[in-house]
């Protein structure tokens, strides 16, 4: 557990993590699964933008803006992914956007906590993101992976009929692994 500690805080030094990084869906992949019909299904959102602005020596001065392109949802279905764009879920006619924003992290043991508000669908909720971010290696970059949990009801994804969780549940897990670039 020392040791674990002592690799963490050897690769967030300041040094090696301060200034803005960014990433896209050509570095990384943005994915969620959820329950229908009683059994598990995963999809991914194939657009996004994430700039992160992260010094590990002032983590409660850091940022993260997530920008998510909804229509780009696929869960391998297609059917199920014309519910999914439809005013029953993302309704991505009016609401073609998620976005996730948070402004300053705490350490979360081995991770970091992002304590920020996501917006789906016009609605706006408080979202936790827990993450780990380990530092680019020579040229390479920067690796953030993590995720969170979320009701797909407090953002209104299900209206009607949808709306039942015993169809598809309410529990949603977001995961994503992005590799980030310092900008400019």
């Amino acid at each position: 557990m020392i040791l674990r500690a002592f690799l963490v805080a050897l690769f967030l030094s300041p040094t090696a993590l301060a200034g803005t990084l960014q990433a896209d869906q050509s570095a990384g992949r943005l994915e969620f699964s959820a329950i229908q019909a009683g059994a598990k299904f995963t999809g991914a959102f194939t657009r996004f933008r994430v700039a992160l602005d992260f010094d590990p020596a002032h983590p409660g001065q850091g940022r993260l803006d997530v920008t998510v392109d909804v229509t780009s949802i696929d869960t391998q279905d297609p059917e199920r992914d014309e519910v999914l764009r439809s005013a029953d879920f993302f309704w991505v006619e009016k609401h073609p956007q998620a976005v996730f924003r948070a402004a300053g992290f705490e350490r979360a043991g081995a991770r970091w906590r992002a304590a920020g508000e996501l917006t789906i669908r016009g609605v706006t909720q408080a979202v936790p993101v827990t993450f780990t971010l380990a530092p680019a290696a020579s040229d390479g970059p920067a690796v953030m992976q993590g995720g969170t949990t979320l009701s797909r009801l407090a953002f209104g994804l299900g209206q009607r009929d949808w709306a039942s969780t015993g169809w598809v549940g309410d529990a949603v897990d977001v995961r994503f692994e992005l590799e980030l670039r310092p900008t400019g």
